[in-house]
């Protein structure tokens, strides 16, 4: 019996133009139902109780997280889950020097209730983390187009427009039906007990920044056209997914295809070339799968996509990545030319949601970076191991890469390349300054209309089957996300 941490890319909503019309956010949620704009809170008011104990204007420098509880259970196990969270705080405050408070959104639900999300033979999610909104920013050291989470960008206090903040800066609920190991509980932790400390901290991390953009979703969405076996492949998410609800939905739709986007942790992920120590970032790989259709085509169908996307080299340099993806101890976390850590690529085939966005298993699992594996064992947590690993949680390679993305840890100086607001290029299709381009079609390939439609990752959020229209640059609309999953098994 083990618990497995995992993150899975979830469709969610949408994006609005937030203070000026070149500031372009998406809002993410667990739920695909609720649909929210990102110049507002998505979520509840925060409560009297968490403004009075922890108001944000009383905090010195600014460094602080709050959480603001919604918990729908007994006072006991409540007052265990509010003593955990506040010892999380002290953890991820005694690292971290926010430049401004996070205020985290956190719910203790039953998630069989509220999510229809149940025991199923020995396998139900224990809990999930994730920023409640991110930001379409070009990091101006690569020209790469890159979504950060709301709670890193605010640690760039140069940003000459600052945006309108969300209230929540990540999401966190976790699920009332585990049998949790609280803090302030005066006992050992047993064999049956999941420890609630361990879990918070390392949601949080992801919640912070440690996702990637990288899976194979879609691939899982064109190996149905092929009737050969399709070389399996990974490549980011899809920028057009951001904007159009029913993209990859069904095979007969247009497909806007807009490029490729990363997240800020995939800047640093670096793959060896076999048999060297030369190491090549994943970034040369997104820059070539950019060339593909040069970023800018509306396909008839996804059928046109398919096999468009089969015959060039784009597929190709995909499949090649994926190879890495899945060889143990091939991909690096490298930051200003120092190897930091080994990203996890033990999993076959790969997990989106295990692989890449967590350290290597083997290598770190008994050692100061267990926070991060994918896996962790029952009835241990952070009590019993800082007795083998007095400085906490956060190791040190885990600190650094975390300055890597743009935070001030203790002991580390953060790294924050220039950033500017993405806007969609002139002639870009489907926007108004190329509302009716023409269709690409391409029918010499093997893919061929399947007899249902795709599980596709990115999912209808309305009954209509009219595709979404919008108008820039006033509002658009984004579908995307991630919510962070915690799973035991």
């Amino acid at each position: 019996m083990r618990l497995t941490w995992s993150y899975f890319l979830v469709t969610t909503t949408i994006v609005s133009v937030v203070q000026s019309s070149k500031l372009y956010c998406l809002t993410h949620r667990g739920s695909v139902h609720d649909l929210q704009t990102c110049s507002t809170s998505k979520t509840r008011s925060i409560s009297a109780a968490s403004l009075s104990s922890n108001a944000a204007t009383n905090i010195p420098n600014g460094n602080k997280v709050i959480f603001d509880l919604n918990c729908q259970a007994d006072s006991i196990t409540c007052e265990g889950v509010s003593t955990t969270l506040a010892k999380a705080a002290d953890i991820i405050t005694s690292v971290f020097q926010f430049e401004s408070p996070l205020i985290i959104n956190a719910s203790f639900i039953n998630f069989c209730q509220e999510y229809k999300d149940c025991d199923d033979n020995g396998v139900s999610s224990i809990g999930q983390a994730y920023p409640t909104i991110s930001y379409i920013m070009v990091d101006t050291t690569d020209n790469i187009t890159r979504m950060y989470p709301q709670p890193l960008l605010k640690q760039f206090t140069d940003l000459k427009v600052k945006p309108n903040w969300a209230t929540y800066d990540i999401n966190a609920q976790f699920n009332t039906e585990v049998n949790w190991y609280f803090t302030n509980n005066p006992d050992p932790i047993s064999s049956k007990e999941t420890d609630f400390l361990t879990n918070v901290v390392h949601e949080m991390i992801h919640g912070l920044g440690f996702v990637t953009s990288w899976s194979d979703d879609l691939y899982k969405v064109l190996a149905p056209l092929f009737d050969q076996d399709l070389d399996r492949f990974i490549t980011p998410s899809l920028l057009a997914s951001t904007a159009f609800e029913q993209i990859l939905v069904g095979y007969d739709r247009p497909q806007p295809f807009w490029g490729f986007v990363e997240f800020p942790l995939d800047k640093f992920l670096n793959f060896k070339v076999e048999s060297t120590n030369v190491t090549f970032p994943f970034t040369t790989i997104t820059k070539q799968l950019n060339y593909f259709m040069n970023s800018n085509a509306l396909f008839r169908s996804v059928i046109d996509l398919a096999n468009t996307w089969y015959g060039s080299g784009a597929y190709n340099h995909a499949v090649d990545i994926y190879s890495k993806s899945v060889t143990e101890l091939d991909v690096l976390a490298i930051i200003q030319g120092e190897p930091v850590i080994a990203l996890e690529t033990s999993v076959k085939p790969y997990s989106t949601g295990s692989s890449l966005c967590h350290v290597d298993q083997e290598k770190y699992v008994n050692s100061a970076e267990y926070l991060m594996v994918y896996t962790a064992k029952r009835g241990i947590g952070i009590t019993q191991l800082n007795s083998i690993y007095p400085h906490g949680p956060i190791g040190p390679k885990l600190r650094k890469l975390m300055a890597g993305l743009g935070y001030k840890i203790n002991s580390e100086n953060p790294s924050r390349p220039v950033l500017n607001y993405w806007n969609p290029p002139n002639g870009l299709v489907k926007t108004p300054s190329n509302p009716d381009p023409s269709f690409t079609v391409n029918l010499n390939g093997p893919a061929r209309s399947p007899t249902t439609s795709p599980s596709a990752f990115v999912t209808t959020h309305t009954a209509s089957s009219t595709p979404t229209t919008f108008n820039l640059p006033h509002i658009i609309n984004f579908v995307f996300l991630l919510p962070l999953l915690l799973l035991f098994l």
